[in-house]
């Protein structure tokens, strides 16, 4: 009889202390981008502003958000990029920004990445920005660090 009591006890501690614990819940999902400016295959103007808008959501928080964008020298196509004849240095652009603490939802709209006329070359030396096909990337991460990117293809 003594026994059973303590057994019972035992299994009563077990089962609230069990109960009692909760997982955490762990955010394994990463962030929806939806890209609307620039749009695919879009002429970017060098020496001016680009129009940029895009929604980023997640199920939890956003962090931040990047924008990058390279020269497309066949990295991840079948074909050599075209350079239209032109002389000069690719560009490169690598920009980062983040959200506001607490959002799970974000429209972004500026014009804050220009173009430039021209970029420092492998001499040192100003160069004209090289005309062709550029990749132009958006990365976005959430408070988990999850991470999810799109890449559309431009034209300077």
């Amino acid at each position: 009889m003594k026994n059973s009591k303590i057994l019972a006890i035992s299994l009563m501690a077990i089962l609230v202390v069990g109960s009692s614990c909760k997982k955490d819940d762990v955010d394994n999902t990463p962030p929806a981008i939806v890209l609307g400016e620039p749009a695919n295959e879009d002429s970017l103007t060098i020496g001016e502003e680009v129009h940029f808008e895009c929604d980023f959501s997640d199920d939890v928080e956003l962090k931040s958000y990047k924008v990058d964008i390279h020269f497309n020298d066949g990295h991840t196509h079948n074909k050599s990029a075209e350079t239209f004849g032109e002389e000069g240095h690719p560009w490169t652009l690598e920009q980062s920004w983040d959200f506001e603490a607490g959002l799970k939802n974000s429209h972004i709209h500026h014009h804050e990445i220009v173009v430039p006329d021209s970029v420092v070359g492998e001499l040192g030396v100003l160069e004209p920005v090289l005309r062709g096909e550029y990749h132009f990337g958006v990365y976005c991460t959430d408070v988990a660090g999850n991470e999810s990117h799109v890449y559309i293809d431009v034209i300077l």
